[in-house]
């Protein structure tokens, strides 16, 4: 039994090192986008349309963040019927 655990251990241990990289690297990249987000709107904010721009010309990201603004006004409008319908308008 013991034999089984230490590939086991030096797996676990490789998976952390993996997802420590994984998350430096997207620190990176969020940082380095809302910095040049920044720069292209208004000075020190940082709007949808800012990012909307940055990513236009990756297919699989402007896909992914369309469909996730698409889902939050179909969120929004949701809760506005629910709470309509429980409260009055």
């Amino acid at each position: 039994m013991r034999k089984k655990t230490r590939p086991l251990k030096r797996k676990m241990k490789k998976l952390e090192e993996v997802q420590k990289v994984d998350r430096e690297k997207e620190r990176d990249f969020f940082l380095k986008n809302t910095h040049k987000a920044m720069s292209i709107g208004r000075q020190g904010r940082v709007q949808v349309e800012d990012i909307v721009f940055l990513i236009r010309k990756d297919p699989r990201k402007f896909a992914r963040v369309k469909d996730l603004l698409t889902m939050n006004e179909e969120l929004k409008r949701a809760r506005k019927a629910f709470d309509e319908a429980n409260y009055g308008s």
